[in-house]
């Protein structure tokens, strides 16, 4: 994916609707080959954080940079073709296409300009995009699926459908909102092992929202926890999981190692 480190960098984020603040002065940053969790109770403002870096809202404070480069104020389409993709709790999906199509739509096409990637480039590139696609479903156990239309898959596998579309942009960065909610627990080791493959073989940095501390305990190398729309807790995986306040205010004793 790539042979040097990129960092996406959020600084001072600040977002309000209103009258109503949603999180202030939130920083962080994700760099690739790494996974940084993020956790949090619901209304936290974990997925406006992720809408905010995506562009889909424009912070009141702050700036996100991809490695000097500024984002914010770019449009949607942009952050995604300067190489940032993200997920969503709720399933988004093409319903009347297979599981299959749904994954290759994502992905980017190769032609080259010359006269034999004219005539040949397209087909090689479906057949390319079809094997890393069916690849990704299998990682997902869903290649038994991967002619099936996706409205009539149960939502578990949607979702998972959803996720592997997600990374079949190829995007350096990854913001995955939940991709375990609502899976059925033995496929959720399934997300864990591909999040690891894609950080440490593929280089991809990865922003991972889980409400699922388990997972994020599996996978994440650092952490931050979102509590009343501040950071209450930020540093090495365990050390945050362990950390009194996020205890008290968030986890419950039964994550005090």
């Amino acid at each position: 994916m790539t042979s040097r480190t990129s960092s996406l960098t959020a600084t001072n984020l600040s977002m309000r609707f209103g009258g109503v603040d949603v999180f202030s002065d939130i920083s962080f940053a994700v760099r690739t080959g790494h996974v940084t969790g993020c956790i949090g109770p619901n209304g936290a403002g974990k997925s406006t954080l992720v809408n905010v870096i995506c562009g889909v809202y424009c912070p009141v404070g702050g700036q996100v940079f991809l490695d000097e480069r500024l984002l914010t104020g770019a449009s949607t389409v942009e952050i995604v073709r300067r190489g940032v993709s993200r997920s969503f709790q709720d399933v988004r999906i093409f319903p009347t296409l297979t599981a299959l199509e749904n994954v290759q739509a994502a992905m980017p096409t190769r032609h080259g300009e010359e006269v034999y990637s004219f005539l040949f480039g397209y087909q090689a590139s479906e057949r390319t995009n079809r094997a890393v696609a069916m690849g990704l479903l299998d990682e997902l156990s869903l290649a038994d699926v991967a002619g099936r239309t996706a409205q009539d898959l149960p939502f578990g596998q949607q979702k998972l459908i959803a996720l592997a579309r997600t990374i079949a942009t190829g995007a350096q960065f990854l913001l995955l909102d939940e991709p375990a909610a609502g899976v059925e627990l033995d496929l959720i080791p399934r997300i864990t092992a591909l999040v690891q493959r894609l950080a440490q073989q593929e280089q991809r940095g990865i922003l991972l929202i889980e409400h699922n501390v388990d997972v994020i305990r599996a996978v994440a190398e650092d952490a931050f926890v979102l509590q009343g729309g501040r950071v209450i807790a930020h540093g090495g995986c365990q050390q945050v999981l362990n950390d009194e306040r996020v205890i008290k205010e968030y986890l419950g004793r039964i994550y005090d190692a």
